[in-house]
Order: structure tokens, then C-alpha cells, then sequence
């Protein structure tokens, strides 16, 4: 798996000439505003750094206590859904806008087959329309509109809308496979998201549909995500991760996973004990509804990566 890299940002600190490192945020997928947008490696700050009067250097001041965390990345869970209706492009561009590294989404199949961004089984919490996404069309789904969030209400994006987006940038995609009427359905998605050039993970409760996104698409990472009780076995499916609940992250799984070579990304802290418990016990990852706040977070205590 490929972890985040620190873009370096620095702050003069006395009216003397100390320069102290600033924390770097993930330069590994960052598009900060703008899903086409890849932001940039930020400069020095102009004021620069200036010399005393007789040219000598003031004795550094100590850092203070080692930061705890350092690659830790952000994903913004079903974009921001706290910022914008949850799986719409506003909700995307705004985890990118606060920070995150990388996004997670849902995918389900409409019933002529095409991906759609949903997390239930139905329309019904999240827009103004009725039914199982199975039993739409695409086109039925395409003229509902997205309630569940703050702000306007926005249209049900499909995956090749996001794939699109994402494509030629160094944001990863979480693409959650649900559970589909047939693994056919997790088949194309997969193939999808493997044509799009996008940083995509094949990423999913249920082994079944895992292993059939993997047989159409095995140069794509997988990850097997868990939830207050064991997933099922996978199978021999070889997983470059797992996603644990935050109540099943403890100290000693996720040493476990680390020794297994599998990184371990936590859903769904949202405050700052979490991400700091998360940090301490050494994830890989927070899979969170408010990535800007996360990020903010993971600035300030955690170390640049060089």
C-alpha cells in the first residue's frame, strides 16, 4: 500500500534566523479545493529567514515531545458528509478542500447495470426518491437528488463520474463494493475502476464480492473490511489491508496485522481522542466524516514524512 508523503512547509519563529520544520500534510493524494487540482509543493515563507546582526545563529529551541504519527492518512468517508450531502461531488470536493488524502465511497448497481454512489440498499434516506437501487434504471436514479447533509441538495453520482475526477491524481479511492444482487455486478465496477487510471482499493464487507472484483481486476489492492463482529474468512484472498471498526482496533490486532503485512485503517473516528487512540496504536489510516477536522488534527501532532 502506498502510504502519504509530507510536502514540506515552513514558518519563520523569532526575529532571530530559526527556521522550524512545519508538519507536512499528505502530499500522496492531497488535491486540496479541487478534484483535478494536485497541489503543488508549497514554497518558504517569504519573510525567509534573517540573520541577526552580528550573523550568528540563535541555539535551537527543543521541538518538544515526538510527534506520534507519521503517515497517517486521512480519508474523508463518503466525501464530508458533515460539509455536504453524503457521496455527491460536493461532498468530495469538499474532504479533498479540508485536507484529505484519499475518499471513500459506496458503490451499487442499478438494474441495467450501471455503478452508482449509494450506501443503502435503497433511495429512500438519502434522496427524494423511493426503491432499491437494483430495481431503478440508471436514468430514474440520475434525476433524484441527494438530501441526506447540509447544503443543496445534489444528484446521485455514478462511479464513472468519480473515476473520471479522479483520474491522472494522486488521490486514492476506498471504492466500497456492497453487496450486490450478483458478483457480476462487483466484477464490472472493478473493471471500471481498474480502466480509469484512478488509485483505486477493491474494498468490502463480503468476501464473495472481493473475490470476484479481484478476478476482474487483480493488479487493484484489496482490503476486507470488518465491523463489530468478525467478516468471514476470504479465502485465501491475499488483502494488502483491513478496515476495523473502531471497537476491534486495539493495540494488539493491529500489531497483529502490521506483522501480517497488511496495513489496518480505522472507521469511523470523528473527535480528537479518536485520532489521537488511532495514532498512539500506530493505523495506517482514519476513515472519518470530518477530514478537514482530522486533518487539522494530524498536522499539528504529527511529524513530516521526508
Amino acid at each position: 500500500m502506498r502510504t502519504s508523503r509530507r510536502t514540506a512547509r515552513t514558518v519563520t519563529a523569532a526575529a532571530a534566523a530559526l527556521v522550524i520544520t512545519a508538519l507536512l500534510p499528505p502530499g500522496d493524494g492531497v488535491h486540496r479545493g479541487s478534484l483535478r487540482t494536485t497541489r503543488p509543493a508549497a514554497a518558504d515563507d517569504p519573510a525567509g529567514a534573517a540573520s541577526t546582526d552580528l550573523g550568528v545563529l540563535p541555539e535551537p529551541v527543543p521541538a518538544g515531545p515526538v510527534p506520534r504519527c507519521p503517515s497517517l492518512a486521512v480519508a474523508g468517508h463518503r466525501g464530508a458528509p458533515e460539509a455536504a450531502p453524503e457521496n455527491t461531488m460536493a461532498a468530495f470536493r469538499a474532504a479533498l478542500a479540508g485536507g484529505a488524502d484519499w475518499l471513500e465511497t459506496d458503490v451499487r448497481t442499478t438494474r441495467d447495470g450501471v455503478p452508482v454512489l449509494m450506501h443503502d440498499d435503497t433511495v429512500d434516506r438519502v434522496t427524494d426518491g423511493h426503491g432499491r437501487v437494483a430495481d431503478l434504471t440508471a436514468d430514474r436514479i440520475a434525476a433524484l437528488h441527494v438530501t441526506a447533509g447540509p447544503g443543496l441538495a445534489q444528484p446521485v453520482p455514478t462511479l464513472d463520474r468519480l473515476l473520471r475526477e479522479l483520474s491522472g491524481t494522486r488521490t486514492r479511492l476506498l471504492m466500497e463494493i456492497k453487496e450486490q444482487d450478483s458478483p457480476g455486478n462487483a466484477a464490472r465496477a472493478a473493471r471500471a475502476a481498474a480502466a480509469s487510471g484512478a488509485d483505486v482499493v477493491l474494498y468490502s464487507f463480503h468476501p464473495a464480492m472481493l473475490r470476484a472484483a479481484h478476478a476482474a481486476a487483480p493488479g487493484l489492492p484489496v482490503v476486507l473490511v470488518q465491523g463489530t463482529a468478525d467478516a468471514e474468512d476470504p479465502g485465501g484472498l491475499r488483502l494488502s489491508g483491513i478496515a476495523l471498526e473502531e471497537t476491534l482496533a486495539t493495540p494488539e490486532r493491529i500489531a497483529r496485522e502490521h506483522a501480517a503485512g497488511r496495513q489496518v485503517y480505522v472507521w469511523t473516528p470523528d473527535r480528537e481522542a479518536d485520532w489521537r487512540t488511532a495514532a498512539d496504536r500506530h493505523a495506517d489510516a482514519l476513515i472519518t466524516d470530518v477530514p478537514a477536522a482530522a486533518r487539522a488534527w494530524t498536522d499539528t501532532h504529527c511529524p513530516p514524512l521526508l
